[in-house]
């Protein structure tokens, strides 16, 4: 499994490395007549062509799967992670992903807007598509959601983490990529637990007074909150990710999509942003404010700033309600060009 495949989950996910016992099944097919997008296979159903095992952590607790699911498990002190499976395409990824978005209050996408990222897997020709379907207005109960698909010649394997969006944030994107890269096609045993995530890069950067510096995760370098009048609240973020990382185009488009904002169509669109100069190289900018109310009864904004040196595409990003957001655009675009590479 690469590097890059490590860092990712649309946009970011990364491993950690513990043992686990091997948990192996075999899954019936749907049968032909079966619903195939609202309900996942039966157990009793006809025999899977594939063997696909994985393995799951020792302090999780099985659950009882139920008719539709393979395998299901209770995580302390995060959420519950479920395995299903369907006959051939499953009703396809698109009607699967937005089902999926829809039980977390997020809007359809296009099919063509509909790409996974992808991950090898072990025995299978096909890499598994992995999502995050988590915003970043959502409140800290509200349920998000880490998926993975994994499409085989027959059949259509799923894999679902729903959890607190803010468990989510904090070590749900460790404890999902760890699992998935046990996942293993066609062998007795499931694939060893993936070594520990290579080291972060390393950024330095000069934050505006008043803004209150939070600890880093598993996906941010820094971190960063901003107080503004009336409660309103804005949070600021710096994530490495290895490699090119998508056009600006696509960055923008996924922003624009997270405060309910139409996409953009072409490359050249003056929405999309402006190039600045900063420190460490050349940056895009850009700034984008809701057509409506979507968080909390207020509409919301997004600054964000893409970098890329080095080999690494650095996200700077600043959401929150709209007024606070506007009002420290000027301090955002300093605290990008700030950035210095130790």
């Amino acid at each position: 499994m690469s590097q890059t495949s490590l860092y990712l989950l649309l946009p970011c996910l990364f491993f950690v490395g513990c043992k686990e016992p091997v948990r192996t099944y075999r899954v019936a097919e749907e049968p032909e007549a079966a619903p195939q997008v609202q309900s996942e296979v039966p157990r009793e159903a006809e025999k899977s062509d594939a063997l696909v095992t994985w393995n799951a952590s020792s302090d999780w607790t099985e659950e009882k799967a139920g008719q539709f699911l393979t395998a299901a498990y209770a995580i302390p002190d995060l959420g519950r992670l479920t395995v299903s499976q369907l006959g051939g395409d499953g009703g396809g990824l698109a009607a699967n992903v937005n089902r999926w978005r829809g039980q977390v209050n997020l809007a359809p996408l296009t099919e063509e807007k509909i790409i996974g990222q992808p991950m090898p897997v072990p025995g299978s020709k096909q890499p598994m598509l992995l999502f995050n379907l988590t915003s970043d207005t959502a409140a800290a109960d509200a349920d998000g959601i880490f998926a993975a698909v994994l499409p085989l010649e027959s059949e259509t394997w799923y894999f679902k983490l729903t959890a607190p969006s803010a468990k989510l944030r904090e070590k749900g994107a460790a404890v999902f990529t760890q699992f998935l890269g046990t996942v293993k096609v066609g062998g007795e045993e499931a694939a060893p637990s993936p070594p520990p995530a290579p080291r972060m890069p390393n950024i330095k950067v000069v934050a505006p007074e008043g803004w209150e510096e939070g600890a880093p995760s598993s996906m941010r370098v820094a971190s960063f909150a901003i107080k503004g009048a009336d409660g309103a609240t804005a949070d600021v973020s710096v994530i490495p990710l290895p490699g090119h990382s998508g056009s600006v185009l696509d960055n923008v488009n996924r922003w624009r999509g997270q405060i309910q904002l139409p996409p953009l169509s072409s490359a050249d669109d003056p929405a999309l942003g402006k190039e600045m100069d900063g420190k460490a190289g050349k940056l895009i900018v850009t700034h984008m404010v809701s057509e409506s109310a979507v968080l909390d009864g207020k509409k919301a904004a997004i600054s964000a700033a893409i970098l890329k040196a080095n080999g690494i595409t650095w996200f700077f990003k600043m959401t929150g309600e709209a007024a606070l957001v506007t009002a420290q655009r000027e301090a955002f675009e300093e605290f990008v060009r700030s950035a210095t590479f130790p």
